[in-house]
């Protein structure tokens, strides 16, 4: 019976090793999230509106790109959004924002201006 037992350890354990899985669920639960917003956008108005550190929200002007924030969240922060709209700018241009949690960088949103130079764009809800 021992011996039993003691094989079914040493074979839990080989099974659950460390894996790729297990860093990655480490490195998300990061509270920093670093935003990048870049592009070819003229617009003379260009506004993005992020989740502050305390969970308030904040609308900055933004006169020249490339623009960067790095926020670390309160721990009372369950979530947290941006959002980038622009207008005055002409038909086709564009911005990218890309948000870095931890090490990990997710999917780029692209907006692009539209027949009148405008557009509204909000990215994907990081949830902590």
């Amino acid at each position: 019976m021992k011996k039993i037992a003691l094989i079914l350890f040493v074979s839990l354990m080989l099974f659950s090793s460390c894996n790729k899985d297990d860093d990655n669920e480490t490195i998300n639960t990061s509270r920093t999230l670093h935003y990048s917003l870049t592009g070819n956008f003229s617009g003379t108005n260009l506004i993005v509106s992020f989740t502050t550190a305390n969970g308030g929200t904040s609308n900055e002007q933004i006169n020249i790109l490339p623009w960067d924030r790095e926020i670390t969240y309160n721990s009372n922060v369950t979530a947290a959004n941006i959002a980038v709209s622009g207008n005055g700018g002409t038909a086709g241009q564009q911005v990218t924002l890309i948000i870095k949690r931890g090490n990990t960088v997710g999917t780029p949103t692209v907006a692009t201006a539209d027949a009148s130079g405008s557009f509204t764009k909000a990215a994907p809800v990081v949830v902590f």
